[in-house]
């Protein structure tokens, strides 16, 4: 007999964990109740608004996909509070191999009030704010975390005994600590399905804003096996400020998404050389993967990484497109290849970005350590305004690795470049520049293009300082007359759509950049 679902509520004040807790006026009071209680299908969990609770919130028992136990709220007041900053580490709110979740409205918070970023002989503390586990507890499905305000999380960056990319603000952990050569190739022994990680605020925190990631070493590391990974992550909405380390990172998922989020500020501290790589939302062990409608600035390099966008290892079948990357010290795009098992089928269209790499020391499209196989850059528009450094184009320790290519197709891009630096580019077989505009500075190392255009693209009115938010960039589209118009390489399979929404012809010549002129 299933047992019947019940709404439970929680009152810090006038509570009493000898009442029943199901109705407003028998509430419980702490949460330590709350967590030795085992919930079913169907339960609710509400916490008083206005309220705060300090440690730790862990409920137990699963629900299920259809229907989910719910942690949200009561009283129609301000979300109530998880003070996570007495633990001595781990999640202030926590689920540990429990599937059929929803964590709905809280506020939660989880600063120690101590350094806690860690060095090479003395990591940090691994701390959270939401944190999802899966200690191989098979496939867990149907967790969604949803309309959270999480801040002030003091993860640590390198932490001890542990990755430090899995903790930070919101955290889905595959625990590879548990993989052995055994069950490597296991279906599900440790994943996902049906998680949503929606509308969310995340701000201060450390490492991680929003992660989800595969804690996997060795060969289920660099083997990247279909059936094994977490299907159909959708991060979606959230917006993250202010992040020590990365903004939102998915590995170990495939068909999955990320999309309409904002990234504002990332990769703010490091702790010394070997450490020091952060970026705005990247993916690695993926599989199917597409970022869109994402807006990301502010993104540090320490001199590694810091870019708004990432394709990194044995990322595979990935999409980014419609996305709007700005002020990225590191640039828009890393892709990351590898002497071994680099990634496949990478395409990059109908994106713009805006005075990235004003570092100095990355790309706007920076290549490390080969390319992926089979990259399509196209339709994109690129900005840098006077006075910056920025390249537009950097194959960082790239040879001798481009065996690992099949080739790079660089087409329909407007690049216009009126700052200081240069290209390096691919070389030889390996790279195809096609169809684009290059328009401003004109450097040794610009690439050599058979249709390269060099005349005004005639943006409409191009902002030398870049203006916040997806829907502020009509200025970068090109005006009528424009000799973009129509000068494009015919690309059959192109997502049918620009940046804004307009249709484009998989027959008639495209215009160049992240518009379409002559949308029908």
């Amino acid at each position: 007999m299933t047992a019947e679902a019940a709404t439970y509520y929680i009152d810090a004040v006038a509570g009493s964990d000898s009442a029943a807790g199901t109705s407003a006026t028998t509430a419980w009071q702490t949460l330590t109740k709350a967590n030795a209680t085992t919930f079913v299908a169907g339960d609710q969990i509400l916490l008083h608004t206005d309220q705060r609770w300090s440690g730790q919130l862990h409920p137990l028992g699963s629900g299920t996909s259809t229907s989910p136990i719910v942690i949200s709220s009561y009283g129609g007041g301000a979300k109530p509070i998880i003070d996570g900053g007495t633990l001595s580490g781990g999640g202030a709110v926590y689920l540990l191999n429990q599937g059929g979740w929803t964590i709905d409205g809280l506020e939660v918070v989880s600063n120690s009030g101590v350094n806690n970023l860690g060095t090479a002989s003395a990591g940090g503390i691994n701390r959270s704010g939401i944190f999802i586990d899966n200690e191989a507890g098979g496939i867990l499905s149907g967790i969604t975390v949803q309309n959270n305000y999480v801040h002030d999380v003091n993860g640590c960056f390198i932490c001890s005994g542990v990755d430090g990319h899995g903790n930070g603000g919101i955290v889905f952990l595959a625990d590879g600590s548990n993989i052995i050569a055994a069950n490597v190739l296991t279906l599900g022994y440790e994943s996902y399905d049906n998680v949503h990680i929606l509308n969310n605020t995340v701000s201060n925190v450390g490492r991680g804003g929003i992660v989800f990631w595969d804690n996997s070493t060795g060969i289920s590391y660099a083997l990247v096996y279909a059936p094994a990974l977490s299907n159909n992550i959708t991060i979606q909405g959230n917006q993250v400020y202010d992040v020590d380390g990365d903004g939102i990172t998915m590995s170990g998922a495939q068909n999955s998404l990320i999309d309409h989020n904002l990234v504002g500020g990332a990769g703010l501290k490091t702790v010394d050389s070997t450490e020091p790589s952060s970026g705005g939302i990247w993916v690695m062990k993926t599989i199917g993967v597409t970022m869109q409608y994402n807006e990301v600035y502010g993104v540090l390099t320490h001199q590694v990484d810091g870019q708004a966008f990432d394709n990194d290892f044995f990322a595979h079948n990935t999409i980014i497109q419609y996305n709007y990357s700005h002020d990225n010290q590191g640039g828009f795009l890393l892709m990351m290849g590898n002497p071994v098992l680099a990634g496949t089928n990478l395409t990059v269209r109908y994106n713009l970005s805006v005075n990235d790499s004003w570092g100095g020391t990355k790309g706007v499209f920076t290549s490390e350590y080969g390319i992926v196989g089979t990259v399509s850059i196209y339709n994109n528009t690129v900005y840098i305004a006077p006075g910056l450094a920025s390249n537009p184009i950097l194959c960082d320790s790239c040879l001798p690795y481009f065996v690992n290519a099949n080739i790079w197709n660089f087409k329909n891009n407007i690049i216009a470049n009126f700052g200081t630096g240069n290209y390096t580019n691919p070389a030889g077989p390996y790279v195809a520049f096609s169809n684009n505009l290059f328009y401003g500075n004109h450097p040794s190392g610009e690439p050599a293009d058979a249709h390269k255009i060099t005349s005004d693209p005639q943006f409409v009115s191009p902002l030398a300082v870049a203006p916040y938010g997806l829907g502020s960039v009509s200025g970068y589209q090109v005006g009528p007359g424009s000799p973009a118009i129509g000068a494009g390489a015919v690309i059959s399979n192109n997502g049918g759509k620009d940046y804004f929404g307009r249709n484009v012809s998989t027959t008639a010549a495209p215009t160049l950049g992240f518009f379409e002129a002559n949308a029908f």
